[in-house]
């Protein structure tokens, strides 16, 4: 009687010493980060623009900036699952027909993501994931003029949008990480429809389908 009084006391006292510590386990598979970096964005067509002819017509733009911010949580050490939000800025470059641009062309995705990684404890962390969800494509424009026509104002259009990426991360702590990702992100063709047209063969400007590949540096935080 003794004897199994004294197991059941040792039993006790080990899991009282190691819940702690499976709690801990179980909280930091949560985790925050931020990414900031470049991107390039193809050149895509030009679809439609108030009624012009743009046959062949060719957008352009400049390399451009990324931001973004995710949570996320590990289901297992090598699997997670993470919502994100960002922001992808490029000014157009150039319009084929236009004789003057001045615009700013903005993917704005907010997607769901899921990641293959490798276990935490590697000094040097590589994953790869893909993610879907949609798109804020908004277009600003100070002027765009084609033929007689010109534009300024801003507008949004919510498109589908996935992208691809790969990274890798090196720990600074137990919680926290720095890291490089490559990412390509893709976002469905966007329309825009002017408020006020005035003498045009229609109120709709449209692009095809963005490409963009990013380039950022990562920090995460898990708790």
């Amino acid at each position: 009687m003794k004897t199994n009084s004294a197991r059941w006391s040792c039993g006790c006292l080990m899991l009282a010493l190691f819940s702690p510590l499976a709690a801990h386990a179980q909280l930091d598979r949560f985790y925050v980060k931020a990414d900031v970096g470049g991107n390039i964005t193809l050149s895509t067509d030009l679809r439609e623009f108030f009624g012009n002819d743009t046959t062949g017509a060719r957008v352009k733009f400049d390399p451009g900036t990324r931001i973004g911010i995710a949570a996320g949580y590990e289901l297992c050490p090598f699997f997670a699952v993470e919502g994100e939000v960002g922001a992808m800025a490029n000014t157009i470059k150039s319009i084929t027909g236009a004789a003057r641009v001045d615009a700013v062309f903005v993917n704005v995705p907010f997607l769901v993501n899921a990641k293959l990684q490798a276990p935490r404890s590697w000094k040097l962390r590589p994953y790869i994931g893909a993610g879907v969800g949609g798109s804020a494509s908004i277009i600003d424009s100070d002027h765009i003029t084609i033929s007689d026509t010109d534009v300024h104002g801003s507008d949004g259009d919510v498109v589908f949008a996935w992208q691809g990426f790969t990274g890798f991360r090196i720990p600074i702590n137990d919680a926290m990480g720095i890291g490089f990702e490559y990412r390509y992100f893709e976002a469905s063709h966007a329309t825009w429809t002017a408020d006020f047209a005035f003498g045009t063969g229609g109120d709709k400007m449209s692009f095809g389908r963005t490409q963009t590949h990013s380039f950022s540096v990562v920090f995460d935080w898990h708790f």
